[in-house]
């Protein structure tokens, strides 16, 4: 498999851990942990993600072990993972938007305005995703 090829599973198990990882309660009931911290990201009552990486062992081994070899690496790719899922985890729109939401909102409204209508790039891709995240 290619670098490239290699990147995109990783990145896909990243994504799926976040979306399925869950434990049960006393009644038996499960609880998706990290899909309850994705919801609060997901409307600005949390500002990080806190990672078990016992649960990444728990659910994955051949993951933590990565985690744990390259954990820059693979904060990246948590990052992007959560940034990729936030929208399906809002339940209800945002309304108090601060300097941040307005800035980036109109940098991208500018660039759709300049840009050639048949150029199909995304323009969120030529700014680094650290300044579009709000994690």
């Amino acid at each position: 498999a290619s670098h490239k090829q290699q990147a995109v599973k990783k990145s896909l198990k990243c994504k799926r851990f976040l979306q399925e990882f869950y434990s049960e309660d006393d009644s038996g009931k499960k609880v998706f942990k990290y899909g309850a911290q994705l919801v609060s990201l997901a409307h600005r009552e949390q500002v990080a993600l806190v990672l078990d990486l016992d649960d990444v062992a728990e659910e994955d081994p051949e993951l933590v072990e990565s985690v744990c070899e390259n954990s820059k690496r693979y904060a990246g790719l948590f990052a992007d993972a959560v940034h990729e899922l936030l929208p399906e985890y809002r339940e209800r729109e945002l309304v108090a938007k601060d300097a941040l939401d307005v800035y980036i909102e109109h940098r991208l409204m500018m660039e759709m305005m300049e840009s050639d209508p048949a150029d199909t790039h995304d323009s969120r891709n030529q700014y680094p995703s650290e300044l579009m995240r709000r994690l």
